[in-house]
Parts: structure tokens; C-alpha cells; sequence
């Protein structure tokens, strides 16, 4: 408890890819007190042809807090 999940598209190197996961924990822990022991982090590369059906796909619209001009909220 808890996870982050994030979904980009491809082109990052495993070193950006890890600046990224350590900066989302380190907020977790320093904004909302959650243990660094307790948090993980996944980033999943989607290819830019399906990335917008793949999310909509995987999360429904109450867990999408905030749209992109892409991505944006079925309702």
C-alpha cells in the first residue's frame, strides 16, 4: 500500500524511468506520511497508436481525476 501506476508512452531510459518512480515516492513519503517501505512504483510504456483506448480501457472515469486533451472522461 500503496502503488502508483503510471502510463507513458515509450522513449525513456531505465535511468529516467527510476528518477521518475523515486520522485513519485518521495512525495508520497514527505507530502502524505506514507512509509518509504510501503510504496511501489510501475511504469508501463504504451505504444502511442493505442494509448488512449488502453487507458480508458483500464481505469474508469471516477478514477480520473484529472483529463488530458486526450484522454478525457467518457461521461
Amino acid at each position: 500500500m500503496p502503488h502508483i501506476a503510471v502510463s507513458l508512452y515509450p522513449g525513456r531510459d531505465s535511468d529516467t524511468k527510476q528518477e521518475i518512480a523515486n520522485k513519485l515516492k518521495d512525495f508520497m513519503v514527505s507530502e502524505l506520511n506514507f512509509p518509504a517501505e510501503a510504496i511501489s512504483v510501475s511504469i508501463a510504456e504504451i505504444e502511442p497508436d493505442s494509448f488512449v483506448e488502453t487507458i480508458q480501457q483500464k481505469y474508469e472515469d471516477k478514477d480520473l481525476y484529472i483529463p488530458s486533451k486526450s484522454v478525457k472522461s467518457l461521461t
